[in-house]
Formats: C-alpha cells, structure tokens, sequence
C-alpha cells in the first residue's frame, strides 16, 4: 500500500538563497528586504500564486543576476589586476576602490551628487596604469 501524497507548499528562494553574491557586495540584508517587498506587493496583486510566482522572477532575477556579477567584480579586480599597492597613496587606493565597480552602481560607492548610472573610469585608467 503505498502512503498518501502530501501536497507540498510552493518553494520560493529570497535573498542570498535566491542568489549567492560575494561578500564584497555587502548587499544581502538589503537584497533580502528588497525581495521581500517585492514578494508582498505580487502577492498582494494576485491573481494566483503562480503569477505571483512569475512576475516575483521577472523583478528580481536581474537585479540578483547584477549583484552576482558586481561581486566577482569586485573579487576579482584585487587578484587578477593587481594594483602596485605599496606606490599608491591613499587618495589612489580610495580611486581605485570606487573604480572597480566599472559602471555598475553599489551604495557604497556611489559619490556624494553622482548621477546614478554615471560611469566611473576603469581601475587601472583611475590609477594612471
């Protein structure tokens, strides 16, 4: 005889479960808060689940895919292109931190009355290299 079949709940990933982002983003709190306003107002508009469900991934699955992406970014831009950190004053270190995210804008780097989308100089273009 075989057991019955228990109907399982719908299975919906938010926050860093939806998309593991490098730590250099320091963005999963605020990613977590951003799905979860997202999940609300969808549910909230209905119809369905389903829908919920889809229009869910049509807003968030970019965002997390650009959060993953500034990331290794950002991990990579100390390995692979690696700066002559002991000539850089402070000032450069400072250019070239906020460089790094080429483009991609991240709250803690964007400067103080910046266009938001305002592209900044490449790592190495903003050190002179």
């Amino acid at each position: 005889m075989q057991a019955p079949r228990v109907a399982r709940p719908p299975l919906l990933l938010a926050g860093d479960a939806a998309g593991v982002t490098r730590p250099h983003t320091a963005t999963g709190a605020v990613k977590a808060l951003q799905d979860a306003l997202c999940l609300e107002r969808v549910l909230r508009a209905g119809p369905d689940l389903s829908t919920a469900r889809e229009r869910y991934a049509d807003e968030r699955s970019a965002s997390g895919a650009q959060s993953v992406e500034l990331g290794r970014r950002m991990g990579r831009a100390p390995v692979e292109k690696v700066p002559d950190w002991p000539a850089m004053g402070q000032d450069e270190v400072d250019v070239w931190v906020r460089a790094v995210p080429a483009g991609t804008w991240h709250y803690l780097y964007e400067e103080p009355g910046q266009a938001a989308g305002a592209t900044p100089p490449s790592p190495e273009a903003a050190v002179g290299r």
